[in-house]
């Protein structure tokens, strides 16, 4: 990638959105730059690594491994997300390791770095803040799901946190790739097939919709409704 295209693929980063080309510039040049396929392992868990990232391009997910070796997925990263900062502001070990979903382009800060930035440019470490926040409602709320809902309706959550992600404001979605079952099961701390006697069960009631590999919710505001309920919304 040359510099040109550096400059660029930071320049679409949220998080750098109010900084000035020069101040772009400058964090190019202080990044590491690389690419990981899809499959491999960007940032281990509990490694003693500090540095930030920046998902250029490429999705990458936020997981962890049980002794037994059962996942537990956290979130998936879209391009454009920064990762890593956790132990970049408690200079500890990572909290969860990363692995790359596609082939992931990504450049990298050294904490100390990334330090020097948050308090050199007020609009960073602001974007920063929000999304360090962001991250703390979304893993507060999945707490209360697990320790509220059951499994049944923490599968319904999940179902409409997806659609979320796939699109907005719309009463029909596509998921396409559809998530596996063990997929959702990971995200929800549940067995398979508890996610597909539920999908069957949804599908039946005419929420759902199959077909290969994708999934459509035809239904979001029923959907979004049984999820309301079962939280006492």
């Amino acid at each position: 990638m040359s510099q040109h295209e550096q400059i660029a693929s930071l320049k679409r980063l949220p998080i750098l959105a109010g900084l000035s080309d020069a101040a772009v510039e400058r964090v190019a040049r202080s990044c590491l730059w690389r690419r990981h396929g899809a499959g491999e392992q960007i940032v281990g868990y509990q490694e003693p690594s500090t540095d930030v990232y920046f998902l250029l391009a490429g999705k990458a997910r936020a997981i962890m491994y049980s002794a037994e070796g059962k996942a537990v997925i956290f979130v998936d990263l879209q391009p454009g997300t920064i990762f890593g900062e956790i132990a970049a502001i408690d200079r500890k070990p990572r909290s969860a390791s990363i692995e790359a979903l596609d082939p992931c382009t990504i450049a990298s800060l050294s904490a100390s770095r990334f330090e020097d930035l948050l308090l050199r440019e007020p609009s960073v470490a602001l974007a920063a803040l929000r999304h360090v926040t962001a991250d703390v409602r979304r893993l507060s709320e999945r707490v209360f799901e697990f320790s509220t809902l059951a499994v049944q309706n923490r599968i319904h959550a999940e179902l409409l946190r997806l659609a979320g992600e796939a699109a907005q404001g719309r009463d029909t979605v596509l998921l396409s790739p559809a998530p596996s079952l063990s997929e959702i099961a990971d995200r929800i701390s549940t067995h398979r097939e508890a996610v597909s006697r539920e999908i069957s069960r949804l599908t039946a009631m005419g929420l759902l919709r199959r077909e290969g590999g994708k999934l459509t919710i035809t239904d979001l505001e029923k959907l979004a409704g049984l999820v309301h309920e079962a939280r006492g919304e």
